[in-house]
């Protein structure tokens, strides 16, 4: 076009025109491009949803969208129970708490009195139910004597009724594990105390049941830190929670025995530090690629759930043919790291040498960057953003292939966290910030119960009964 201008060089006026218009149709073509882009990438973003992005389901709205498949594979199995399955059936038992002999006196069919006839037989049914609660309430009688020798005058000692008059260990537990296990509101939970034991708890005995445990728990919220920090793997995530008006943040550290929240305004690196479980952590960090994880020295592993739900929107929503690639790789290689092979090393070569190929096939048929007027670089794809990742981390992808004790995915932190999620849903927002640190550490301990696999109320009266009843959980 430059040569075709340069003929009407001898007329300034009409050349001085066209070079105008020239550089405006190049500024246009500019702008066409960063507008096509633009709009390619708002189009992308309403195609989002939880089942091909990080976002959440509640996210999802009452949108009818055409349904995505997911990655599982069919099994070829019947619905309902598998043959061999054991199920838990009620069984009667062979001494029950109480027996009730049923007569016959009458026949139903002609109305002859049966009273004098012989019992041939009997028949055993058994019913299983609750039998009514009523609180129990016991009076300590305190002697009071004079010492002969010094008059002072001693009472005798009662630890488990300080107060004239107060509730006992069992209804602060089951008021404990009714608000933080079971997450019933205040409101709730003095409904069911009120129906079920016939005694009205008040918001102030709520509350300082919830401070008892939360003070009470301070050694054990330390302990459970200090064995984060030795374990190998840790699993890190973090949540929104609305408190004081605004939305704050939960992290959860946690592996496969233990588990701790910790509450902060910050959701980044200001949080991270605080909590001061990564800042000393030498191990592995499994995660779903948040930045402010990777600023620690330790070793890490991606959430390869995050990165399929990622490479799912690409594959379908935008047919990108590298993304179907990676999405099989990634699912043969979970299926390898799930079972013993006698060549596992071949099979860990073949699957570098794909996810290689893979990653060739991505950079040559991606686009480059489009130009803009705009300084600094160039925006890049949501697709271009997500390949390179696949090229400059791989080994923070594949990690669970190459350490056997490295899981796939992020979902043992994700499951913690849902109950975070649902406290609020539930429960509505927290009103101070002291409340919300106290049901993430009562929160840590019952989530660590239950992974030890003990009966929850039973580990919640224990704490004032047994000094430091955590050193006996499993710490790996």
């Amino acid at each position: 076009m430059e040569k075709s201008v340069n003929k009407y060089s001898n007329d300034p006026e009409l050349y001085g025109l066209l070079q105008e218009l020239i550089s405006r149709i190049s500024a246009l073509e500019s702008e066409n491009a960063r507008l096509r882009s633009e709009n390619s990438e708002l189009k992308s973003r309403l195609s989002q949803d939880s089942r091909n992005s990080h976002k959440p389901p509640s996210s999802d709205g009452l949108r009818r969208r055409n349904k995505i498949k997911n990655n599982r594979v069919s099994s070829g199995r019947t619905r309902g129970g598998q043959k061999g399955h054991k199920g838990k059936t009620l069984k009667q038992v062979t001494n029950p708490d109480k027996k009730v002999v049923r007569h016959v006196d009458i026949c139903p069919n002609c109305s002859n009195n049966l009273k004098e006839n012989p019992v041939e037989s009997t028949k055993r049914r058994q019913v299983f139910d609750i039998p009514p609660i009523n609180i129990e309430v016991t009076e300590y009688e305190l002697e009071v004597k004079t010492c002969p020798d010094c008059g002072e005058k001693v009472t005798g000692n009662c630890p488990e009724a300080s107060a004239p008059v107060q509730y006992g260990n069992r209804v602060q537990s089951l008021a404990a594990y009714l608000l933080n296990y079971q997450l019933l509101p205040f409101e709730r939970m003095q409904e069911f105390s009120n129906d079920i034991l016939g005694i009205n708890l008040s918001d102030g005995f709520l509350t300082r049941v919830n401070s008892l445990y939360y003070e009470h728990l301070h050694d054990f919220e330390v302990w459970v830190k200090d064995q984060l920090k030795e374990g190998d793997i840790i699993h890190n995530d973090e949540t929104g929670l609305r408190c004081c008006g605004k939305t704050q943040w939960v992290h959860v550290t946690s592996n496969k025995n233990l588990t701790h929240y910790f509450f902060h305004p910050k959701r980044g690196k200001a949080a991270i530090d605080a909590n001061d479980i990564l800042t000393n952590f030498n191990g592995v960090s499994v995660h779903d690629r948040w930045a402010s994880y990777e600023k620690y020295d330790c070793s890490h592993a991606y959430c390869n759930a995050h990165l399929l739900r990622d490479l799912k929107f690409l594959s379908e929503e935008m047919d990108k043919k590298w993304a179907s690639q990676m999405i099989q790789l990634l699912l043969d290689g979970k299926k390898i790291s799930e079972n013993i092979f006698h060549n596992q090393s071949d099979l860990i070569k073949e699957i570098e040498e794909r996810y290689k190929k893979i990653i060739e096939l991505g950079i040559a048929t991606e686009p480059p960057p489009i130009p803009t007027q705009k300084r600094g670089r160039k925006p890049k794809s949501k697709s271009l953003r997500l390949l390179e990742v696949f090229r400059d981390k791989k080994s923070n992808i594949l990690k669970f292939l190459y350490d056997p004790n490295v899981p796939f995915d992020n979902n043992l932190a994700e499951r913690d966290l849902r109950m975070i999620k649902l406290k609020q849903k539930i429960s509505g927002c927290f009103r101070t910030q002291l409340g919300a640190e106290r049901f993430c550490r009562i929160r840590s301990f019952i989530s660590t119960a239950k992974k030890q696999n003990l009966n929850i109320i039973d580990a919640i009266s224990a704490i004032f009964n047994l000094d430091n009843i955590w050193l006996n959980f499993q710490r790996t």
